[in-house]
């Protein structure tokens, strides 16, 4: 329950620090759309994302509907995952797969954005 929390907390701090006004893709939104899949991506709730987690996966793919907002989710994507300590890369990379939810991009710190 400790690292849960730890990752939690370090989680919010990322989003404090790489949110950026102006842009059409909103990374509060983004973030509170992931927010339940914090468990999974750190390999405390076993092999499927929860309910809850497939929903915000597939509410942050209808919330990017142009390139440019495809582009901007997979880079608050890829800095989230390379700044939460906890990550389990394989879960985080399968996310939307898992959930079913077909997007260009990844929960990945090696996430390629520019397709």
């Amino acid at each position: 329950m400790k690292n849960v929390l730890a990752a939690f907390l370090t989680f919010i701090a990322i989003l404090l620090v790489i949110v950026e006004p102006g842009h059409s893709f909103n990374f509060d939104d983004g973030a509170t759309q992931l927010l339940p899949c914090t468990t999974y991506n750190i390999g405390t709730s076993g092999d499927t994302p929860s309910t809850e987690c497939c929903n915000g996966a597939r509410t942050l793919q209808s919330s990017t509907p142009t390139t440019d907002d495809k582009r901007e989710a997979c880079e608050f994507l890829k800095a989230v995952a390379s700044s939460i300590p906890l990550i389990k890369e394989d879960k985080a990379s399968s996310l939307f797969k898992k959930c079913g939810v077909n997007v260009p991009y990844s929960f990945s710190k090696d996430g390629n954005c520019e397709t």
